[in-house]
């Protein structure tokens, strides 16, 4: 798989405990968008599914 340049960030929402805002930068595309905490404990548990599937 070819390597490319991206960036990730993740960050709480301020008075909005509960919705995080993810960024995801390449040179050639940003995306910005916000997430309640239930959707991301769901892709938490998707992601650590993935990494540890054999």
């Amino acid at each position: 798989m070819d390597e490319f340049p991206m960036n990730v960030n993740i960050r709480k929402v301020p008075n909005k405990p509960d919705v995080f805002e993810f960024t995801i930068s390449t040179p050639t595309l940003r995306s910005q968008f916000r997430l309640p905490r239930k959707l991301v404990n769901e892709l938490r548990i998707l992601i650590e599914k993935a990494l540890t599937t054999k």
